[in-house]
């Protein structure tokens, strides 16, 4: 059965399971609802041309790599949320994206009290900032080297979260494994980690003219490779910044940790239509005796600063509940009398991975983007960044230094 028949059959499923059908209850093009029952059809396309520019393929210099646009499908989800009452909920979604594969994203049960929740399945119920804003909303078309290298992200697992009017806590204890993860014990125990997260807003208030906003934040997560045979599925951790053209490679990785330590503190601000966001984290690193990669326990640190502005006045929404920001919905949209929502923003970031533990692939990448996004209307968006990222070894004797240039367009639309 092809893999596109799967996620349709697998739809209907959640359907039937639900108990609900298009003549049961209120209906409309993508939602059923039947009493405290709900059932919504939820996805996502963005659509990527990037034009790249990297002085080297590789990182003893080696291969030279020449300019290249390419175009490709950076996310297509498709899914399913709804509840079954006015407690217990769900979130199903499959992951069409780069390399024509079908992976899961969301997929998990939640049960939801008054301000609380417990949620069970495939989640970053609690991760950091960046990480917990949705791809659809973050400013850029990637995330930072920070968050990316410190590898979080959804993962199979149990997290509770709960909230009052201005604050948000979360804890869990999850897989570091990927939810399409094939293995058996023969394989030992899995990597695992704990987490939890600490949001407050002493600022937060909502007028007419827009958002006042102060938002601080506080993760903290332990990470273990797990034990066993030499955890042959997952490897040892490493740390590797993600390039800000996906049609581009770093080259800067590093790491061959049996476990390791990474905190993050975040900061955000918003005065109307113009706003900033900051993280700062250290990841500490624990060597493992299975490879000589890593010569000793090592730390890593890295942060970003972002700086926006909407020249058409707009605010970021933001969610106090989690910490967390969504989309915004044009004041005036193109073609009702506007030209929709537009904002500027800059970047500049660093990942300092030069302890000399992390051996000869020690490094520092650094970058500093600049980008616009329009979005028409509500649901739509477009998204331009042009970054150069400078990765500079401190072993000049077996790596070259590089330098990437990139402009990534982004075509986005959701449902």
């Amino acid at each position: 059965m092809k893999k596109q028949t799967l996620a349709t059959a697998a739809l209907a499923a959640l359907t039937t399971a639900v108990g609900l059908t298009a003549g049961a209850g209120v209906a409309n093009a993508q939602q059923w609802t039947d009493g405290d029952k709900r059932f919504h059809v939820s996805g996502r396309v963005q659509y990527d041309v990037a034009d790249t520019d990297a002085d080297f393929c590789n990182a003893a210099g080696t291969a030279a790599c020449e300019s290249g646009v390419r175009s490709y499908m950076r996310r297509a989800f498709l899914g399913v949320d709804g509840r079954f009452s006015d407690h217990w909920r769900y979130n199903a979604k499959f992951d069409f994206s780069i390399g024509g594969s079908v992976n899961v994203d969301d997929f998990y049960l939640e049960y939801a009290g008054d301000s609380y929740s417990w949620i069970i399945g495939n989640n970053n119920a609690v991760s950091p900032l960046e990480d917990r804003d949705s791809s659809l909303n973050i400013p850029f078309n990637e995330r930072s080297f920070l968050i990316s290298a410190a590898g979080v992200g959804k993962r199979p697992g149990v997290a509770f979260i709960t909230n009052g009017g201005n604050w948000s806590w979360g804890a869990s204890l999850q897989s570091n494994d990927s939810a399409s993860t094939s293995d058996s014990a023969a394989n030992g125990t899995e990597s695992w980690f704990a987490a939890s997260r600490f949001t407050f807003a002493p600022i937060y208030q909502r007028t007419p003219e827009g958002v006042t906003l102060l938002h601080l934040g506080l993760y903290a997560r332990y990470r273990d490779n797990g034990a066993g045979n030499g955890n042959v599925i997952d490897g040892l951790l490493s740390y590797s910044p993600g390039a800000l053209s996906p049609k581009s490679n770093n080259n800067a990785g590093v790491g061959g940790a049996d476990s390791d330590v990474f905190i993050d503190g975040e900061v955000a601000f918003q005065w109307n239509a113009f706003g900033a966001d900051a993280e700062y984290g250290q990841i500490s690193t624990s060597d493992s005796s299975l490879t000589a990669v890593q010569t000793g326990d090592a730390d890593a640190t890295g942060y970003y600063v972002d700086l926006f502005w909407s020249p058409t006045g707009e605010s970021r929404n933001y969610s106090a509940s989690d910490g967390s920001f969504g989309g915004i919905t044009p004041a005036n949209p193109f073609g009702a009398g506007g030209i929709g929502h537009v904002m500027l923003s800059a970047r500049y970031e660093d990942l300092d991975m030069t302890d000399t533990a992390f051996g000869t692939q020690r490094n520092e990448t650094s970058a500093w983007t600049i980008g616009a996004t329009w979005v028409p209307i509500a649901h739509v968006k477009f998204q331009a960044n042009y970054s150069d990222t400078q990765v500079d070894y401190s072993d000049n004797t077996t790596n070259r230094d590089n330098e990437i240039r990139a402009l990534t367009v982004r075509t986005q639309f959701d449902w």
